[in-house]
């Protein structure tokens, strides 16, 4: 099971940088790897019921937020505001490789109560009746949200009528559990607080903003999306050090690397592990590692890490032989959350 997606296959990002130890100067490649979701849902979990169960009170907003609002920009901001909690969810449901998770069940069974949250969560038997009902096997409940909208000034010190920095700071809370039928509490929680900023006039200059509706729709997606990688394993974008050092056989290695052809500079980084200079040999098992690594053989990479620690204790090799470790340690996770039925 490939857990690695290379997207470019090489990006041309030369980093002069020399390196402690080793004084070379080396290029960056980067690829997608996939990393395991937080939650280890039990293995007959297989339909995931969304609900939600977020009171519709003014109470939710900001008291700034409430003057003027009447019940029905109350009903279009709750609408708005739980349709991209849960577009940012779905979005990487879909783009996720856990294929049963892809197509949840929405439903809404909303509370009126947002005092003692705590005691007004899902019973046992509720969670068992939904889920026998719909054929759900887990209950992932949007519990309560909060949302704030402020406007900020800052004047120039010697000028006060005249306007430095504009901006609107939008906010918001969000609960959410996780219910599993038979469990008489929740089997998970997860409390957000996420803001974002939105500049209208930056050291006096006024810019494009997004309007007060896009700004609260971005940042309940940006929440909604953030739970989602919570959920599901994701891909995540990493680079990984390939030496290129002053010798004529590394630089031409990146060359290949440069057109995609990894086998071509495979051959000559494996010839020179056979080098009198120990330098040039660990460089040459380090770039070794990354080959395997994007052939997705990590046990094979990690060895290959330590022949370059054997030859040169580089810093970066200490660094990545860590950042393998990870990875191996998250592979049996992989492997069952991405298990095919």
């Amino acid at each position: 099971m490939n857990f690695i997606r290379l997207r470019f296959l090489f990006r041309a990002l030369i980093l002069l940088l020399l390196l402690q130890g080793c004084g070379g100067i080396y290029s960056v490649v980067e690829f997608e790897v996939l990393e395991p979701a937080t939650v280890n849902f039990p293995d007959d979990v297989n339909q995931l019921v969304f609900l939600n169960r977020a009171p519709l009170s003014y109470d939710i907003w900001a008291e700034d937020n409430q003057a003027g609002m009447d019940s029905r920009q109350l009903i279009i901001l709750d609408t708005l505001i739980v349709n991209n909690l849960h577009r940012g969810v779905l979005d990487v449901l879909r783009h996720s490789p856990v294929e049963r998770f892809q197509r949840p069940i929405w439903l809404s069974d909303r509370r009126t109560d947002t005092s003692l949250l705590e005691d007004l969560v899902l019973t046992k038997r509720e969670v068992s009746e939904i889920c026998d009902s719909i054929g759900g096997d887990a209950i992932i409940s949007l519990e309560f949200y909060s949302a704030s909208v402020q406007q900020h000034f800052e004047y120039y010190s010697d000028d006060p009528d005249e306007i430095l920095n504009h901006y609107f700071e939008v906010s918001n809370k969000v609960i959410w559990k996780l219910y599993l039928p038979d469990s008489p509490r929740p089997f998970d929680s997860y409390n957000t607080v996420d803001t974002l900023f939105f500049p209208v006039i930056q050291d006096g200059e006024l810019l494009s903003y997004a309007p007060g509706l896009d700004m609260i729709r971005e940042l309940f997606y940006e929440s909604g999306y953030k739970y989602g990688t919570y959920l599901v394993p994701v891909w995540n974008r990493t680079s990984r050090v390939l030496y290129r050092g002053r010798e004529d056989s590394l630089r031409l290695a990146i060359k290949y690397t440069d057109t995609g052809d990894w086998e071509s500079a495979f051959a000559i980084w494996k010839d020179l592990t056979g080098s009198e200079d120990s330098t040039l040999v660990a460089k040459a098992f380090h770039n070794m590692a990354v080959y395997y690594e994007i052939e997705d053989k990590l046990d094979t990479a990690s060895m290959m890490v330590d022949l370059s620690l054997d030859h040169d204790t580089l810093d970066p090799d200490r660094i990545y032989k860590e950042e393998l470790e990870v990875r191996l340690l998250n592979r049996k996770d992989l492997e069952r959350q991405v298990r095919v039925r």
